[in-house]
């Protein structure tokens, strides 16, 4: 079931960006936890802008390729989560948790109802 409108998901996307830029002070995340941290929020920004939404400014990207960046940025966050940031508890739960918040979205947004592509 897609609960989530495209309108609903560029609020939650600004929204995650924020949480992201705001994450390493919250959480108290190691300098390289940060770092990506930091690259991620700027990096889903761009995308965000850029995509044909709502809460796109460009609309270059269109929504069905934004999910399906997101469905990949949220498999590779899980797998970090365990991987590159095994053995500290607190890298490793975030990175898992917002893994998978990003694909719960992404399991939830209804992607067919983006914008017309205007020619």
């Amino acid at each position: 079931m897609k609960i989530i409108s495209p309108k609903f998901h560029a609020v939650l996307d600004y929204l995650l960006i924020m949480l992201l830029l705001a994450s390493p002070d919250i959480f108290g995340l190691s300098k390289t936890a940060s770092t990506l941290t930091y690259v991620l929020g700027i990096v889903h920004f761009l995308l965000t802008i850029m995509t044909n939404f709502s809460g796109g400014i460009f609309k270059i990207i269109p929504l069905k390729l934004h999910g399906i960046i997101e469905f990949f940025v949220s498999a590779i966050l899980i797998i970090l989560a365990f991987t590159l940031f095994k053995g500290n508890l607190t890298d490793e739960i975030f990175f898992a948790c917002f893994g998978l918040l990003i694909l719960i979205i992404f399991a939830l947004t209804d992607y067919k109802r983006g914008l017309p592509v205007i020619l």
